[in-house]
């Protein structure tokens, strides 16, 4: 009685209503944004062209070089930023913007890879409705956006996943889902305590308590991760840029 009273009270909620059809059903477990590195580019044999958008460091390179024989990879940053001036490598293929208009020509890319970015940016509506410009159609954009993380490294503006959900659909993109990653604890915690302390604080303490609630109200895994979204530091998601063929299947 009390499984389905909860379950019924989270339908009811409208910050459920404004997101549930982003939610899985799949699992439950927090990810990164290489969760759907490894499902996208898996499935897909043709040679795919890449940009990380706000590369930083230019880490993201090694990454796809493991996924991919030959990445067709490149990145974009603003000139300078702390992520910037620890960058290491100058033959990777990274060009400097202005933080709105991607120098790329219409409908270059199958993947923007944008890694805890967005929160930096002064200007996200404007960005995003640039990179929906220069991706190809039935192109994917891989995002992780900070939600409840406190400030670092000059960041901006936190999302929500209405946020997320708006700010995307409003330039184009169809969003396929949104997931929790770290939660807010481990989050908070990492900025309270210094990196010989991680074992006290690389704990997501929040997810596991409503682990332990969904537990003995038997949720199903789509109001678990809801209620983890509520508190994750880390948000994931994936959108789309539409193809023009309205029948191929997505490989998710």
């Amino acid at each position: 009685m009390f499984a389905s009273s909860l379950a019924r009270k989270i339908e009811n909620m409208q910050t459920f209503k404004s997101i549930g059809r982003h939610i899985q059903n799949d699992h439950a477990k927090p990810v990164s944004s290489h969760f759907y590195l490894h499902k996208l580019i898996t499935k897909s044999e043709k040679k795919t062209s890449i940009l990380d958008l706000g590369c930083g460091e230019g880490n993201s390179y090694e990454l796809f070089s493991e996924l991919l024989s030959n990445p067709d990879w490149h990145g974009v940053d603003i000139e300078d930023s702390p992520e910037v001036r620890q960058r290491k490598s100058h033959n990777l293929d990274i060009q400097n913007f202005n933080g709105v208009n991607l120098p790329y020509e219409d409908k270059r890319f199958d993947i923007i890879y944008c890694n805890q970015v967005l929160e930096h940016v002064r200007h996200p509506d404007q960005l995003i409705q640039d990179a929906f410009r220069v991706m190809k159609p039935g192109s994917y954009f891989i995002g992780s956006v900070s939600q409840l993380e406190p400030y670092h490294s000059y960041s901006i503006f936190n999302f929500t996943p209405y946020g997320i959900s708006q700010v995307f659909e409003d330039a184009g993109f169809n969003v396929l889902e949104i997931r929790p990653g770290s939660d807010a604890y481990s989050l908070i915690s990492r900025q309270l305590l210094n990196r010989r302390l991680k074992p006290l604080w690389n704990h997501n303490l929040l997810h596991g308590l409503i682990n332990i609630i969904g537990w003995f109200t038997r949720l199903d895994k789509v109001h678990l991760n809801f209620l983890k979204l509520q508190f994750s530091g880390h948000l994931v998601f994936l959108a789309k840029k539409a193809d023009h063929n309205p029948n191929k299947n997505d490989p998710i």
